[in-house]
């Protein structure tokens, strides 16, 4: 069980250091790179693809749309939906941004070679895939509420 818990530890650690240093899960940076590859987004496509929930990504636009950076427009189709696009300002900072995010991934992984990085992308997708059939697994939930539950008091 150790070796399990150090494991668990280093992908948490890489995962805080992904999500902080290249924007979090739902911030501007995301749906301005996800503005900048998909053009024309309504709304309601973006908050799916963002899987972030309506009320949270409509207070986001509404600040991104007050710094200039992203216009919205009702569809000439049907005026309930609301097309998104990045101003010059926006296509700007997301194309910094962009390159943030490689520079920081292509940073992150220097100190792997190819073999490794290619050793290491099998063993994460292994992983994820075992991953997903837990998550899809009742027994699973249950235990993992219990162990969750159970754990709570032990670290408080």
């Amino acid at each position: 069980m150790y070796k399990e818990h150090i494991l668990a530890s280093h992908l948490r650690a890489c995962g805080h250091f992904l999500y902080y240093q290249t924007g979090g899960k739902t911030g501007q940076r995301r749906i301005l790179l996800t503005l900048l590859k998909n053009e024309g987004l309504t709304q309601k496509e973006l908050q799916d693809i963002l899987e972030i929930s309506s009320g949270a990504l409509s207070e986001i636009l509404q600040k991104m749309e007050d710094a200039s950076l992203i216009e919205r427009e009702k569809s000439p189709d049907d005026k309930r939906q609301v097309r998104l696009s990045l101003t010059s300002e926006g296509k700007s900072t997301a194309l910094q941004a962009k390159e943030n995010y490689i520079r920081v991934l292509q940073q992150m992984f220097e100190c792997l070679d190819e073999g490794e990085k290619a050793k290491l992308d099998e063993i994460l997708e292994k992983l994820v895939e075992h991953l997903d059939f837990l998550k899809a697994d009742p027994f699973f939930e249950a235990e993992t509420g219990e162990i969750s539950e159970s754990c709570r008091g032990e670290g408080e």
